[in-house]
């Protein structure tokens, strides 16, 4: 078994990932270069957008400069405030800023209303999650499941926040049927995954699912420093020795035993 530091050393490390996976703007420096659609950011298009915005918006994007994304997409948001697609947009790039206060106000009325959308429900659970409320990104990654039981991302956010609450074998699963119906490069599920395995004490399996998920995105720094990390548990742990069933008893040799019952009637 693992020591509780090192385990939870390494659900924080995957909870840090998930949370702020990003295109490459995220300040903390966890964001990877998103160069295919996949579920970990996905594409969300909306036909409000007008030409003229939908052109600024590229435009920012391909400067990657975030405080111009984050303005163009609040002057979209402010033109079409009931557009959930727009306003989960606009959440996902404050979160990667790091405002995530700011993205769950923006998010709120769309997650919480009668009929969430999905995408608003899989961007709440990721605000949580960057928030470090648990139970809230567990809530809303459970509802986005429910309501579309093939939801990758949601299943992703789902088994980070049973990780953080240490509910490894139910993140587990959430992990694997997450993988089950991803689209696109699977490195992020794949860490977490990873990470959950070896907190359950599963280094082999857990190493090599890290190896598989850097032959895929090998410029994932978090991949190649959580690898190292199980390699060195793995090549530490060693072979433990089985616990006994009955406790063995001590016997004395007959030829000491005069000798003990001497010593044991002096000592009285």
């Amino acid at each position: 078994m693992l020591s509780k530091t090192l385990s939870l050393s390494l659900i924080l490390s995957s909870v840090l990932v998930t949370a702020c996976a990003s295109s490459g703007t995220s300040k903390t420096g966890t964001g990877y270069n998103n160069s295919k659609v996949n579920s970990a950011r996905p594409s969300l298009e909306s036909k409000s957008i007008d030409k003229a915005m939908q052109q600024a918006l590229m435009q920012a994007e391909a400067s990657g400069n975030a405080a111009e994304i984050i303005g163009t997409l609040e002057q979209i948001n402010a033109r079409h405030p009931d557009d959930a697609v727009i306003a989960t947009r606009f959440a996902r790039a404050l979160r990667e800023d790091d405002q995530i206060n700011k993205a769950r106000k923006v998010l709120s009325p769309f997650a919480n209303a009668e009929k969430p959308n999905i995408e608003a429900l899989n961007e709440m659970a990721m605000t949580e999650l960057g928030l470090g409320d648990y139970e809230g990104a567990k809530k809303y990654s459970m509802k986005a499941t429910v309501i579309d039981p093939k939801n990758a991302r949601g299943y992703l956010a789902l088994g980070t926040a049973q990780d953080a609450l240490k509910d490894h074998a139910n993140a587990e699963q959430s992990f694997r049927q997450g993988l089950k119906y991803w689209k696109g490069d699977p490195s992020p599920i794949l860490n977490n995954l990873a990470l959950n395995l070896a907190s359950q004490g599963h280094l082999e399996e857990s190493l090599s699912l890290l190896e598989r998920a850097l032959e895929i995105s090998p410029k994932r720094m978090e991949l190649e420093r959580n690898r190292r990390i199980i390699a060195t548990l793995l090549e530490t742990s060693g072979p433990r020795p089985p616990s006994p069933v009955v406790k063995p008893s001590i016997k004395i040799p007959a030829d000491a035993r005069p000798q003990a019952a001497a010593a044991k009637a002096a000592a009285q």
